[in-house]
């Protein structure tokens, strides 16, 4: 029940259309009157730019030191909350919607999302086995790289791990994926997906491309094959809930 009425109160928030001036009319004739080609560029610019940005910027290390603190999990939480309050209203005024991209929480589909970690978290190990057999350097270095110093406070834990699924999923798949699904095929959609998710980890090096791409393969293939986004956010959320919790301890 608290799950239906979650969903009944984002709706409405979500589907909640400006009204006033005439010039915010004549801005919402601008926005819908957009090509479909600008709408994708402004929301994926938007929501990604700056982090690939610094994600390269860090690949390439012309950022030293840590790659996360605390400051800068506040001020992920704090971007990400202020882009969703910009491109939600953004999107619904060219006709998007919860329902249209699948984010639609259900009990069942909690209990989806737990299976999809415990499902994401076999693969990563999986994989991480194959990697220590074939390539015991690049495990070794993977093994001492260093993302965080220090422990983080259970506030920001809870922070990253609330905000940054839902911004995420919502717009890298979600958005991503129903933007460019055409017809029964979701080949296109699935591989800009996971190279979005991609570059915007690529300051993860060896373990983001190791990590991420399986990861994002099959969070995009169960979007493609479900349609349903509410499992993503919460096998997102767990895994974002623990690795916070255990870092530095």
């Amino acid at each position: 029940m608290a799950c239906r009425q979650l969903a009944k109160v984002s709706a409405e928030w979500f589907n909640a259309v400006p009204t006033g001036t005439e010039s915010t009319i004549r801005m919402l004739r601008i926005i819908r009157a957009l090509p479909a080609w600008a709408e994708f560029a402004i929301v994926v610019a938007l929501a990604f730019g700056l982090f690939t940005y610094a994600s390269l910027r860090g690949a390439f290390h012309l950022v030293p030191g840590a790659h996360h603190t605390n400051l800068g999990f506040l001020e992920i939480v704090v971007y990400e909350a202020a882009v969703m309050a910009i491109l939600f209203p953004f999107l619904r005024a060219r006709g998007w919607s919860f329902t249209k991209i699948g984010l639609l929480p259900e009990l069942r589909d909690t209990g989806v999302g737990i299976l999809l970690f415990f499902a994401s978290y076999a693969l990563w190990i999986s994989i991480w086995m194959v990697v220590a057999n074939v390539s015991p350097a690049t495990a070794r270095n993977i093994l001492n790289a260093q993302e965080h110093i220090g422990p983080v406070p259970h506030a920001i834990t809870l922070a990253i791990g609330l905000v940054n699924p839902l911004f995420e999923e919502v717009f890298v798949v979600g958005y991503v994926m129903t933007a460019l699904k055409r017809g029964e095929n979701s080949w296109l959609a699935l591989n800009v997906s996971v190279a979005i998710r991609l570059a915007y980890h690529l300051y993860q090096g060896a373990q983001g491309v190791i990590a991420i791409i399986p990861i994002g393969l099959m969070f995009g293939y169960w979007y493609a094959r479900s349609g349903r986004l509410w499992p993503l956010i919460i096998a997102h959320s767990l895994i974002d809930l623990i690795a916070l919790a255990a870092a530095g301890r």
